[in-house]
């Protein structure tokens, strides 16, 4: 009875195991069909407002193994129409590959940079696909060819930066503020961050003026300038300092300049050990009112927090997210009221503290003052030409340096390295042309001389004494 059953059992199996067989035999032989190349595609216009849309699909079969059972791979190529392939492109597309699509961007980008063709021309293109079956047994099969004729159009960059006096690196292309793309937005671009009064535009490229993004028929409107042969170079205009968010679409040629709403706190304490725990007032950025600075001889060293409020323990307070935390760059910032009391812990000396409540980092940095400083300017005595800028004389305070003499009718600014490409360390005025009011102002740090380049502008020649402090970053210009 039960080698009856099993004899049973065995047989009902059998067609079980042939079907299978059958169906990976079927999977490997892939019969006799030739292999046929189509495109989906013979004339085509790409199309500059869908970069991101599929443009042509080539498809094939699969071509013959001639009964191996051997796998197939296939080779794609692409060229210009009368040079039998010998350019152009090839792609090894590997096994179980039937088809080769590109966007509207990518084939554009392909002809103009791989096949050199113009914007804005048409070209006649060849394609094929070759079978290589995995056997010595079956020679490569060579699909027929497909011509296609394609008309190319101006690309639309693939990055944009800002770049102008209001903009925080100024008028160099070298190191133009860069724009972050939109996900899931073709060619459409955004920015965040602090401009000052004055103008802006768009490059496309570091280092070339050309090709730019202007301002066009409105302060909503792009106008893309190709090359320095267009007489129009229109910018945008920042009237109010602040912080600004940049929106841009280089297909609608749209432009959303908004100012956002201010920050959080306009006035922030220092407090710590170094200062007996009394509230010493930081101060703000004059470009960006998100960022405040300490710089102070905290020779005492020890912990320290930043209030919010002067003199009340309650308030909220920024703090190191853990405990202790050492001088350093670029730190994360965290802040709440009551406890952990967490701080900073730093040791004694002269430090430059820098707070970024949008970014919510902080610098702690030792200072050690420039050994000279040096005047350049049309109303200096030695005018521009920093080789020979004239020195200011320097006291028994390591970082206040005077001089008395008399100007000329003029701008100035203040050197601290004599670098002869200019690319060095400066104090500039903190807005442009600014005449001095013989107070003491603050002054801009810059390092290295790229970003805006704001200089005091003396209305009159006179004799004036001059007074500049390197820790506090101030300055007094006054007439006798």
């Amino acid at each position: 009875m039960k080698l009856h059953k099993l004899l049973f059992l065995l047989t009902g199996m059998a067609p079980v195991f042939i079907g299978c067989a059958d169906d990976d035999y079927r999977e490997l032989n892939k019969g006799n069909t030739p292999l046929e190349l189509s495109v989906s595609e013979t004339h085509l216009e790409l199309d500059a407002n869908n970069p991101q849309v599929e443009a042509l699909q080539f498809t094939w079969t699969t071509g013959s193994n001639h009964g191996t059972n051997a796998g197939i791979s296939y080779t794609f190529q692409l060229d210009i129409q009368g040079n039998d392939f010998a350019g152009g492109i090839t792609e090894e597309l590997g096994r179980e590959v039937y088809e080769k699509t590109y966007t509207h961007e990518e084939l554009n980008d392909l002809l103009l940079n791989e096949f050199g063709i113009s914007p804005l021309s048409e070209v006649t293109l060849e394609s094929r696909v070759t079978a290589t079956v995995a056997s010595d047994q079956v020679e490569p099969q060579v699909s027929n060819t497909q011509s296609i004729t394609i008309r190319t159009h101006r690309p639309i960059t693939q990055t944009l930066y800002l770049i102008g006096g209001a903009t925080p690196n100024g008028w160099s292309a070298d190191d133009a503020t860069e724009m972050r793309a939109v996900t899931n937005t073709p060619k459409a671009f955004t920015w965040t961050g602090n401009l000052t009064a004055g103008s802006f535009k768009f490059i496309t490229t570091l280092g070339a003026f050309t090709p730019s993004y202007n301002k066009g028929e409105s302060d909503h409107k792009l106008y893309y300038r190709e090359s320095e042969d267009d007489p129009y170079d229109e910018p945008f205009g920042i009237t109010e300092a602040g912080t600004y968010t940049i929106q841009v679409n280089l297909i609608t040629l749209a432009v959303s300049i908004v100012r956002e709403e201010g920050p959080e706190y306009s006035e922030l304490w220092f407090t710590g050990n170094a200062t007996d725990w009394d509230f010493e007032p930081m101060t703000a950025d004059p470009l960006d009112p998100f960022v405040f600075r300490y710089n102070a001889d905290l020779a005492a060293g020890g912990e320290f927090k930043i209030g919010t409020v002067a003199g009340n323990w309650d308030a909220v307070f920024f703090r190191p997210p853990t405990d202790q935390t050492s001088e350093g760059t670029g730190l994360a910032v965290d802040k709440w009221a009551g406890d952990p009391d967490y701080k900073w812990n730093i040791s004694g000396g002269v430090y430059k503290i820098t707070l970024d409540t949008r970014e919510m980092k902080i610098d702690m940095v030792p200072f050690t003052p420039y050994s000279t400083v040096y005047m350049v300017g049309d109303a200096t005595p030695q005018g521009w030409d920093i080789g020979n800028a004239t020195p200011l004389t320097a006291t028994s305070d390591p970082f206040v340096f005077t001089w008395t003499g008399t100007l000329n009718a003029g701008e100035l600014k203040f050197n601290l390295d004599r670098q002869d490409d200019w690319n060095g360390a400066w104090f500039l005025a903190d807005e442009p042309d600014k005449a001095p009011t013989g107070k003491t102002e603050t002054m801009i740090y810059h390092y290295p001389g790229a970003g805006v380049d704001y200089k005091w502008k003396i209305p009159a020649a006179a004799t004036y004494s001059i007074e500049l402090d390197q820790l506090k970053e101030t300055v007094r210009i006054q007439k006798h």
